[in-house]
Parts: structure tokens; C-alpha cells; sequence
């Protein structure tokens, strides 16, 4: 069996989704599978320039292929057609699939939009589930395969206020456990990596929000609001989970397979 050590990543190809965002959790993890020699599958549904100038720049940075195919997560159709795409230029298909892409949407159960509660489920869950179930022949035909879902804290926790999200992030490492357990000795590996708070643009964008309500900085909206979230009192940073991303594809990470791992700044740990 095919085995794939950090240092054997060369000319693999990775499909990130959501990865079209220039501080995003998507774009790092990318950047780490590029620098490592993996050809990189870009994907976002906002800002396709944007998008084209990270990708040419990750392109000339490491000299690898690094394409960009637009598509929106919500339907199943574009999820389709992107993988189509994706098999136009690799018709060998895909070695390495993170599934990153998310929506959170927050809201009380009693005050929740139902349309939005079908929203999350359809881009945090459905959509993985689809491109999970769309890569697996060829990875099976192959002897190797990494999946690696994005998930969260609240794949693992509860929080008020969060009810699609946390039910979504939650159903995603179910599927986690589901697929490991069906790829079982097929030399493909099935994780999900669950982080507390992030520094994101997103998430600066949703914390100036709390905190610009609240007549509070930023400074200050970290040194109060961030421990909540994140006992460390620090952000995880996108680099890390990229790299945590990296591990998993790793040989030192052949016998890993359905674990739900919390980065979670010690947040299990209370």
C-alpha cells in the first residue's frame, strides 16, 4: 500500500473548499499542502478576483498547479459540476479532500429562520457529504486518501444562540466517524479537526458586532470576550490548523482514522 509521508506529498492533489478568502482557515491550509508540493484545488462561491490573484500567487510561490473553480455550497448541482472540473484537469481525482467551506448562522431555536436552519445543513453537512461521496471511488482505486473535515468546537460542545451551527458541526463529525468506519483498511483516513475561535476575517467581522455594541475595542473584546470561547485567552490561528492538516496526511497519521480533534485553546478541559 501506498504510503504518504510529509516528504512524499509531492504532486498529490488537494481539493480545499471554502478557500477563496485571503485570512481564511481555506487559504492557509492550501498554502501548507502548496509548500509541500501538492497540486491545490481552490474553491469559494465570493470574489472571484480575489481569488484568482491568490491563486496565481500560490502558484508562482511554489510552483505547483493551483486551479479555482467557483461554486456555491448550497447547491448540489455546482458541488457537481466543481467536481467535474476538478476531474477535467485530474482525471486521476483527488487524493487529499478538506472539506473547510461553512456558514454559521446565529440565532435562538425559538427566534430561528427555518430557511437559514436548511441552510447550515446544507453547506456544513450536506455539501461534505457529497464531495466525500463523489472522491472515494478513485481514492479506493488508489490505495490512499485523506478527508479532512472542518469542524468546530461546536461539533463537540453547545453554545446558546448557535443551534444550526452547533447541530450541523456536530452531524459533520458523526459523518466523520461514519466514513472512517466504511474506508476502514483501504489506506483511506477519515478526521475532522474541531477548533475553538479562530482569527479570521470572518470572525473579526462577527466579534465587531459583539463588541461594537457593547462600546468595547478590540483590544478589549479579546481580553474579555476571547478567554470565554478560548480558556488559553489567545486565538487559534489558522496556520496551526493548516498544519494540523499536514500531520494528518502525514504516514505518522496512517492509524488515525474518525477522531473528532478538538484545538480547542483548553476548552475541553474545564
Amino acid at each position: 500500500m501506498h504510503r504518504c509521508s510529509e516528504s512524499g506529498m509531492h504532486g498529490k492533489v488537494a481539493l480545499v473548499t471554502g478557500s477563496s478568502d485571503e485570512n481564511g482557515i481555506g487559504i492557509a491550509i492550501a498554502t501548507s499542502l502548496a509548500r509541500r508540493g501538492c497540486s491545490v484545488v481552490l474553491t469559494g462561491s465570493r470574489n472571484p478576483e480575489k481569488a484568482e490573484t491568490l491563486r496565481s500567487k500560490l502558484e508562482r510561490q511554489f510552483n505547483v498547479q493551483v486551479l479555482y473553480f467557483a461554486a456555491n455550497f448550497e447547491k448540489l448541482e455546482e458541488i457537481e459540476r466543481l467536481y467535474d472540473d476538478v476531474i477535467k484537469c485530474h482525471p486521476e481525482g483527488v487524493d487529499i479532500l478538506v472539506n473547510n467551506a461553512g456558514y454559521m448562522y446565529c440565532k435562538s431555536v425559538e427566534s430561528m429562520d427555518m430557511d437559514q436552519w436548511e441552510k447550515s445543513l446544507r453547506i456544513n453537512v450536506t455539501a461534505p457529504c457529497n464531495l466525500t461521496k463523489l472522491t472515494l471511488p478513485k481514492m479506493r482505486s488508489k490505495g490512499w486518501g485523506r478527508i479532512i473535515n472542518i469542524s468546530s468546537i461546536s461539533g463537540l460542545s453547545g453554545f446558546a444562540d448557535l443551534g444550526a451551527y452547533v447541530s450541523s458541526k456536530h452531524a459533520l463529525c458523526g459523518l466523520t466517524k461514519t466514513v472512517a468506519m466504511e474506508t476502514i483498511g483501504t489506506g483511506i483516513t477519515c478526521n475532522a479537526i474541531c477548533p475553538a475561535e479562530v482569527l479570521t476575517e470572518l470572525n473579526m467581522k462577527l466579534a465587531q458586532g459583539t463588541y461594537g455594541k457593547e462600546g468595547m475595542t478590540l483590544n478589549e473584546y479579546k481580553k474579555t470576550a476571547v478567554p470565554q470561547a478560548n480558556p488559553s485567552g489567545r486565538f487559534v490561528e489558522t496556520g496551526q490548523v493548516a498544519e494540523l492538516v499536514i500531520f494528518l496526511c502525514s504516514s505518522a497519521a496512517d492509524q488515525m482514522t474518525g477522531t473528532n480533534i478538538p484545538m480547542d485553546a483548553g476548552h475541553q478541559a474545564q
